[in-house]
């Protein structure tokens, strides 16, 4: 039996439709009004990256648990992989009742302050923690004194919200609260930040540690992954799945079940990357939607559209013979919380 192929793609509903051309997000964007004209709607509770690839992997939605990155990318051989977590920097920004997450614009010069407050923290916690570089400002923490918590999600998934939710549940565990304390204390200080401020740049006054939890056990008969996010290309192999570009899902649309995660358009949303909105719609659009639809349209398999939104979209080959459907764009979503 063909198998389902799961599009992943968080902020497709939260884009700012107001600054992109009425006849892009209306007429050019054929394969994604394709799905929303034809596909069912249902309800859906999975908003963050992690509980959205939770499902698509069938992990389990587990309440609050973020998804165990940190373990994918510790060592071969290390003793307590459910002691790791990534971590990056962030400005946290704190009024007298909340505390938001703001992320920092990232260039070569910021890069080269962030390695340097990263290295002075591991010297001076060193026996607290050892820290090492996994990719461009993202490291990997593995805890020496403490277990690592497992309520933090995805960056992605709360930047710009506040913080206060997982400050409460890190009290819970006292010596981790105290160690974060302590880091921002030092944050804080530093002499980086004195520099950054004195130029009118926001201070790399905290790091966001997330990816925690302990190894899953590995699916043989898990999805086929494509994907560009080098953290989540570790998980996916680390879990035994075959991964690929996202590029090769217009070359070979995939027949068996699959996860295609595309993450670029949430992060334009939250970190201000400036990639070209249209562009990337069009191109989500050409090479993502449209083939993934013609193997639909072939019978290879239903596809389920899953954007972090109150629905998502399930469509199975039959639903090409739903003509009498009425168009629908993302436009028709955001004016109307009426079901089709």
């Amino acid at each position: 039996m063909p198998g389902q192929v799961d599009i992943v793609l968080p902020g497709l509903f939260d884009l700012p439709l107001d600054e992109l051309d009425p006849e892009l997000v209306s007429k050019r964007l054929t394969g994604l009004n394709r799905i929303l004209r034809l596909a069912t709607p249902t309800p859906n509770n999975a908003y963050s990256v992690d509980a959205i690839l939770r499902r698509v992997l069938r992990l389990g939605d587990n309440g609050d648990r973020g998804l165990p990155l940190a373990q994918a990318c510790a060592p071969r051989g290390s003793v307590r992989p459910d002691r790791m977590l990534l971590a990056q920097a962030v400005h946290l920004r704190a009024d007298l009742q909340t505390a938001v997450v703001i992320p920092i614009e990232i260039d070569d010069q910021t890069l080269i302050e962030i390695d340097k407050l990263i290295n002075d923290l591991s010297e001076l916690f060193k026996v607290e923690c050892d820290i090492t570089a996994v990719t461009d400002g993202c490291y990997l923490v593995a805890l020496k004194t403490v277990d690592a918590p497992t309520h933090y999600p995805h960056l992605l998934s709360v930047l710009g919200k506040t913080a206060n939710p997982y400050i409460e549940q890190t009290r819970q565990q006292l010596d981790w609260y105290r160690l974060v304390n302590e880091i921002q204390m030092f944050l804080h200080q530093h002499e980086v930040n004195r520099q950054r401020a004195s130029r009118g740049q926001l201070a790399i006054n905290s790091l966001w540690f997330w990816g925690g939890g302990a190894p899953p056990g590995t699916d043989d008969a898990g999805p086929d992954w494509y994907c560009n996010d080098a953290l989540l290309n570790r998980f996916a192999e680390s879990r035994g799945l075959d991964s690929a570009a996202l590029e090769r899902v217009a070359e070979s649309p995939p027949s068996e079940n699959a996860a295609v995660v595309d993450l670029r358009l949430l992060e334009m949303l939250k970190t201000g990357a400036d990639y070209g909105l249209d562009c990337v719609l069009l191109d989500i659009d050409r090479r993502l939607l449209r083939p993934l639809l013609e193997a639909v349209h072939r019978g290879r398999g239903p596809l389920v559209l899953r954007a972090g939104y109150e629905f998502d979209f399930s469509l199975p080959p039959a639903a090409s013979w739903k003509f009498w459907r009425r168009p629908r764009s993302l436009a028709d979503w955001a004016a109307s919380d009426e079901n089709p």
